[in-house]
């Protein structure tokens, strides 16, 4: 049996500790919790259960560090990023901007794929190695650059994330068919035939997809070892020059064991998949209930083994870029909790708004500008990990109230697994209270917490409070 992000264990060890508790509460009051009643009664045995339970049910409750849970990460670029229109410059613009992220309050920053690419976003790689040079740079530079960039960010305390794309690669020669399905690359590492294509595609005779078919370039079997090692070593050769966590590309298109495996043998600070699948619509309405879509995402979490994977909140981004035209019941569920995966999983789930394929250039899925900032406001008020977007900060001119909102969340401690009380969701308001330390208000309709808040910031539809702190006497 699943439920939700945890298994059934996981749910009788929460009622064995609550039944604890409240025995514990109940004789200790009465005066009566001593050894002897110990001895002669019950709850000793009880007590061993629950502790029992504890010891084995631990990996189950384990969660990324504390680090991440409180940091924001910034996805560091778009689609076609360019600085000032000029190619193979990105990377010295992340380094110049170095100072300007910290001062924003990020504490994790998402490269493109810095692999050579059969398409120049990086997301069609052929030799894993080859991360340009100063004669033949990638789209966003070369190695040096790159490095240069890694170390600007990591000498502030920022932790940069690597896009690892690992479902698919582009061969570097054709077998005697005259299919791309030889990687032969003049770096010389991870060097691959047919055997490391998954059966069926591009004259593969590896094993069957544990996954969905990519179509664009020949999907790896990440059932082989050789495989599974050559890429291992790579990611850990992409630690050694600075990346601290992974940004798992694709992640529905290979079983989620193996990103796990992947993060156990390279011990990434977090790392973060993309399960990107379609949500529950009736022709173009998207129905208020979206269980199964976040379920999905709770089964990739719980099939992965991995001590800090987290996905893409996909499900609260659907929902809430719906809610904000007025539409503001959606974001409680029926159980009164927030309605995406924060509602059931919040200390995996990394909340966003939009990124390089949903927004930007190619803007498939685009959340409504005109409410940008309310979903800023709602995502880094509420918990989860809140990724911010290159473009809305930078291009849009978005960087002081998104910096604003940053605060408000440090400030007051808010993070993954802040408590949410929904005092309001309805056509037109959306009002919520975070961890009793900041409210948060959207939509037309009026609302104000108590006066024990004070209006932090505010905008088009949207007001943050933060409670006021008590005077030292």
């Amino acid at each position: 049996m699943r439920l939700h992000g945890c298994n059934a264990f996981a749910v009788f060890e929460v009622f064995l500790y609550e039944r604890f508790v409240a025995c514990f509460l109940k004789y200790k009051l009465r005066g009566v919790l001593s050894m002897q009643y110990l001895r002669t009664t019950r709850f000793l045995p009880f007590l061993a259960v629950v502790l029992a339970c504890f010891v084995f049910a631990a990996p189950l409750a384990a969660d990324p560090p504390a680090r991440v849970g409180k940091g924001v990460m910034l996805q560091g670029f778009g689609w076609n990023s360019q600085s000032r229109g000029t190619p193979s410059k990105w990377y010295s613009l992340i380094e110049s901007r170095a100072e300007n992220l910290k001062k924003l309050g990020v504490d994790f920053v998402w490269f493109p794929p810095v692999s050579r690419s059969v398409s120049p976003q990086g997301y069609l790689p052929g030799d894993y190695y080859d991360l340009g040079s100063k004669d033949s740079p990638t789209f966003y530079g070369d190695q040096e650059q790159l490095e240069a960039a890694l170390k600007a960010l990591n000498n502030l305390g920022i932790a940069p994330v690597a896009d690892v794309v690992i479902n698919h690669r582009c061969a570097g020669k054709q077998d005697k068919n005259g299919i791309w399905n030889i990687y032969h690359f003049p770096s010389g590492k991870a060097t691959w035939e047919q055997w490391a294509v998954c059966q069926g595609q591009f004259g593969g005779t590896g094993r069957p997809d544990t996954g969905d078919g990519f179509h664009a370039a020949p999907d790896l079997d990440h059932t082989n070892e050789q495989v599974r090692a050559d890429i291992a070593t790579w990611m850990k050769w992409l630690r050694k020059l600075g990346f601290k966590g992974w940004r798992y590309d694709y992640s529905k298109g290979y079983a989620a064991k193996y990103a796990g495996f992947y993060d156990s043998e390279t011990s990434p600070l977090f790392s973060v998949g993309e399960l990107w699948d379609n949500m529950d619509f009736q022709g173009s309405y998207l129905k208020p209930n979206q269980d199964k879509h976040r379920q999905q995402l709770c089964n990739w979490l719980d099939d992965n083994p991995s001590k800090v994977a987290c996905l893409f909140d996909f499900t609260t981004k659907g929902i809430l870029q719906v809610a904000v035209n007025g539409e503001y019941g959606r974001l409680r569920d029926a159980a009164g909790k927030p309605s995406g995966l924060i509602g059931w999983w919040p200390t995996r789930a990394v909340t966003f708004l939009d990124n390089h394929d949903t927004g930007s250039q190619q803007s498939h899925w685009p959340f409504p500008d005109k409410h940008i900032m309310q979903g800023y406001a709602y995502i880094l008020t509420h918990p989860g990990i809140p990724c911010i977007f290159w473009e809305h900060i930078f291009d849009w001119n978005l960087f002081s109230p998104v910096q604003k909102l940053i605060e408000i969340r440090k400030n007051n401690g808010i993070h993954s697994a802040s408590k949410v009380e929904i005092v309001k969701a309805e056509d037109n308001l959306y009002a919520a209270i975070i961890d009793g330390k900041v409210a948060i208000k959207l939509g037309s309709k009026d609302w104000a917490p108590d006066p024990s808040f004070k209006l932090a910031t505010s905008g088009d539809k949207f007001a943050v409070w933060s409670r006021a702190a008590r005077r030292k006497r």
